[in-house]
């Protein structure tokens, strides 16, 4: 019994690490196949969704939208619109504390961060957890990037997300570029941010 009880919770594991932390289908979620059809999407972001890893994209209906703005507060105290960053890359992490695909996206994050310049690319990471919880994990991980502790509700289609880790990825004319489900390596959040 003990044993049926270890492959069932390392199955059910396997599972949320492959896929995400998931609470249902978010509305207007569509498939890689059909995001790729989304006009919006260039080719050579189809390429990168044809050739994706873990992640799948979502929320294609607002792919080339102008994204509504949004004000919110980083853990250290400082206000961040998202209007601020016109004129660059942004790209806004949905992330969690507690979700193993949302720390093991970790590293590749710093790691974007560490090639690519603040002046050429925002990252804000935002949690819905409370500000001492996000606070206490950006430390121990040592994160280098803006972390944000939001209890408030975000404009659509940020509010759209159901899983995490989830990402937006934002042009620097403030459209949306594509929004990914499910953690992403390094490769292949740099290759979004560069392809046209």
């Amino acid at each position: 019994m003990m044993n049926k009880l270890v492959l069932v919770f390392c199955l059910s594991a396997c599972v949320v690490i492959m896929n995400g932390c998931r609470k249902s289908s978010p509305p207007g979620a569509s498939s890689g196949e059909a995001s790729a059809e989304n006009p919006s999407v260039s080719n050579s972001l189809k390429e990168i969704i044809s050739h994706r890893s873990s992640w799948n994209p979502i929320l294609s209906g607002f792919y080339g939208s102008q994204m509504p703005d949004f004000a919110v507060k980083d853990i250290t105290g400082k206000a961040h619109n998202l209007s601020d960053y016109r004129g660059k890359n942004v790209l806004v992490v949905m992330w969690a504390a507690w979700c193993q695909p949302c720390l093991q996206e970790i590293p590749h994050l710093k790691a974007l961060r560490e090639i690519m310049p603040a002046d050429k690319l925002a990252i804000l990471a935002i949690s819905n957890e409370s500000a001492g919880v996000v606070r206490a994990k950006a430390a121990s991980e040592n994160l280098n990037y803006t972390v944000i502790s939001h209890q408030g509700t975000l404009p659509k289609p940020f509010s759209n997300v159901r899983g995490i880790p989830s990402a937006f990825f934002i042009r620097p004319d403030g459209t949306l570029k594509l929004v990914s489900e499910g953690m992403m390596h390094l490769g292949e959040t740099k290759a979004v941010i560069l392809a046209d």
